[in-house]
């Protein structure tokens, strides 16, 4: 028996499930999912060499060694909360180890380099994790795998997981700066319906790639997509080097060395998809001072790139 790979969120998952005797509503109660309770109830079956738990349908009934393990455990997870509750103000400039972040693949390209030069700044110490949003970031999220992310808005989300409004959502027109476009200063519609679209799709948010396409319909704007793509720097090289529009929801033009410039041309918000840029992290760590930091750094960087005018 060893108790050396027992941890903090170990003996919550513990006792949680000795109240609940449920695996999906322990779950629910911790933020976290349950594929992860599952993964920690088994480390401590192995830790302890107990099966702590009998299931007896879908209940899980306690051992007399988790019975007895409850009586002491209480004590001890209160004393770990007081030690923690005094510990000294959060420095990122003390910050060590190695940290996730999610940063869809989108704003990877044009925020990246400056996010991680901020985080640099503040903790130069620690080491990080910059990784694409994909379909387990909020599961990442919820288990404490991953400290924050940055993605689109998406009501899928669980309630567990906070989404707050970096940026709201822009709908940006990109021509390269020599296109005939960029001469007017009124553009219509059926001047924009004589040119072929390359349009970015969202990835994991936009599975079906109609999300941009469906806005050129509600304007009434009858160009053709000629290429649909969830990659923006190819969408970016095609729409520079053929002549073609790009649609976006992320300014371009803040690139360094591109020839893309946002064309003038105003759309009423009404037909847009929600598409804001928000921050993403467990509920549960809301005031967390690193997780509130690094939304500080978020901030930070959103300032620097303010939407087209």
């Amino acid at each position: 028996m060893s108790m050396d790979n027992l941890d903090f969120r170990s003996i919550k998952v513990i006792l949680n499930l000795y109240k609940t005797r449920n695996t999906y509503v322990t779950a629910e109660e911790l933020d976290l999912s349950q594929s992860a309770v599952a993964r920690i109830l088994a480390k401590c079956r192995h830790a302890l060499n107990e099966p702590l738990f009998i299931r007896s349908g879908n209940q899980l009934s306690p051992t007399a060694f988790t019975e007895a393990l409850v009586e002491k455990l209480p004590s001890l997870l209160n004393g770990i909360e007081e030690i923690v509750a005094t510990k000294t103000e959060f420095d990122p400039k003390q910050l060590t180890g190695r940290y996730q972040i999610f940063l869809n693949r989108q704003s990877q390209l044009i925020y990246g380099r400056t996010l991680f030069e901020l985080l640099r700044r503040d903790a130069p110490k620690a080491s990080w994790y910059i990784k694409g949003w994909d379909s387990t970031s909020a599961e990442q999220l919820l288990d404490d795998r991953a400290v924050i992310g940055v993605n689109y808005y998406s009501s899928s989300l669980p309630n567990s997981i906070c989404q707050e409004t970096l940026a709201d959502e822009v709908f940006v027109l990109l021509a390269h700066e020599d296109h005939p476009l960029h001469r007017l200063d009124n553009i219509t519609n059926e001047e924009l319906s004589e040119y072929d679209f390359v349009s970015l799709a969202l990835p994991f948010i936009d599975e079906k790639s109609l999300y941009l396409d469906s806005v050129l319909q509600e304007i009434g704007v009858e160009g053709n997509i000629a290429l649909q793509t969830d990659n923006l720097m190819f969408a970016m090289q095609v729409a520079e080097n053929m002549g073609l529009l790009l649609l976006s929801t992320i300014d371009v033009a803040n690139y360094p060395n591109t020839t893309l410039k946002p064309l003038k041309y105003e759309t009423d918000k009404k037909y847009l998809p929600d598409s804001a840029i928000v921050c993403t992290y467990a509920r549960k760590n809301r005031n967390k001072p690193m997780v509130k930091w690094i939304k500080s750094i978020f901030a930070e960087v959103a300032a620097l790139y303010p939407p087209p005018s």
